[in-house]
Order: C-alpha cells, then sequence, then structure tokens
C-alpha cells in the first residue's frame, strides 16, 4: 500500500497533527514503516513537516505551534516536563527569558537542536519527577513544572558537584513563589545541601 505524499499531508492536516511519531502515521494510514517514512521525508524536503529526532516529526503548518510541546516527545517513553530558568522565566521570577529550553526528564540528560529550537534535557532521577501539570495555551499542549518546582530544581541540579548550571542570581521576584509550598517540596526532595541553602537565603 502506497499513500502519495499530498495525501499523507491532507490527513495530517485533517487529524490535527502538530508534533508526531512515524508510528501516529502507521496507524493512521495502515502504510508499512518504509513507505510512511518515505512519504514523510519527501514532505520534510518540501519544507512542510521537519525531524526534530528519529521517528519524530512537526507539522511545520501549524500557526499557533508552541516549541515546547515537543519536549514530551524527545524522551519519551520517558516522562519530561519544562523547568528551570525556562519556567521561572513564564512565571515571572526572573525576567531574563532564555534562548535555550530547559527541560527535566528521568532518561539520561541530552540536548536537542532542532526547527523548533534548542533543548537542554537534564536528568531527575524518577523518585523527582513531580510538581509539573499540563498546561494548554490555545492548541498547545506541554507539561511545566509550578514555580516552587522549578525552583528547586535549579536548586537541586546547581548543588550537585559538577553540575552544568549555575545557582540562581540573587536578585529575582521571590513573591511569585509560595513559601508554604516551598518549604513542603524541599522536605520532599530530602537533599541536605537545598535545604540549608534555602535556610541561608531566608526563604
Amino acid at each position: 500500500m502506497t499513500v502519495p505524499a499530498t495525501e499523507l499531508l491532507r490527513r495530517i492536516q485533517e487529524c490535527r497533527l502538530r508534533v508526531f511519531t512515524t508510528s501516529d502515521v502507521l496507524t493512521l494510514t495502515g502504510l508499512a514503516r518504509p513507505a510512511a517514512t518515505q512519504a514523510l521525508r519527501r514532505l520534510a524536503v518540501r519544507g512542510l513537516i521537519a525531524r526534530i529526532k528519529r521517528g519524530v516529526w512537526v507539522n511545520l503548518l501549524v500557526h499557533d505551534l508552541n516549541p515546547w510541546e515537543a519536549v514530551s516527545h524527545l524522551r519519551a517513553p520517558w516522562p519530561s516536563y519544562i523547568s528551570l530558568y525556562s519556567a521561572l522565566a513564564e512565571y515571572g521570577v526572573f525576567e531574563e527569558i532564555p534562548h535555550i529550553i530547559y527541560a527535566f526528564s528521568s532518561a539520561s540528560p541530552k540536548p536537542y537542536q532542532t526547527r523548533m529550537g534548542s533543548f537542554h534535557i537534564h536528568h531527575l532521577p524518577s523518585r523527582h519527577i513531580w510538581g509539573y501539570e499540563i498546561k494548554r495555551v490555545g492548541e498547545s499542549l506541554y507539561p511545566i513544572a509550578e514555580p516552587e518546582k522549578a525552583y528547586l530544581d535549579l536548586l537541586y541540579l546547581a548543588l550537585v558537584p559538577r553540575s552544568p548550571i549555575k545557582l540562581p542570581p540573587a536578585r529575582f521576584n521571590s513573591r511569585r513563589l509560595d513559601k508554604g509550598k516551598l518549604k513542603k517540596y524541599a522536605a520532599r526532595f530530602k537533599f541536605t545541601p537545598m535545604s540549608d541553602y534555602l535556610l541561608a537565603k531566608h526563604i
């Protein structure tokens, strides 16, 4: 069975696929994987879709596509979510908007350079993959940490020896953080350096 690239694009648009996998296309069309991959590559050559990792594609015709939608796909099947400076800037805790999209996953850390942006996905033990929600903005859905969890994620990573992340700057909008939730969430981490840091900063 074959499906012309134009017909495949029609089905992708009809089903409102935004970030999707080759397996999604197999289910949608009944194509064999080699035929589906060939049709997807033809669409990519025409600049209608783009591959962001092996077997994962983005529909470039979506007008309101949010790069953060890719996060849950990049390290699948492990859970991932937006955190660190990306989430903190979104909530107004930090003013500077990073040009890199920061996220956490229970998978091994890995950077991605894609048509949707640059992603730095860091590792957290699975016991710390919590404190995030699925946020909807228009048609886009993406997982993002609560502001308190994003701040504590930053402390946790920065306080680990040989970390690629630095401690947060002294000036930030602490009023955007719920102090009670910070204390509760920090206790759940059970990470002494984090508790000591918060105590020293009177947070």
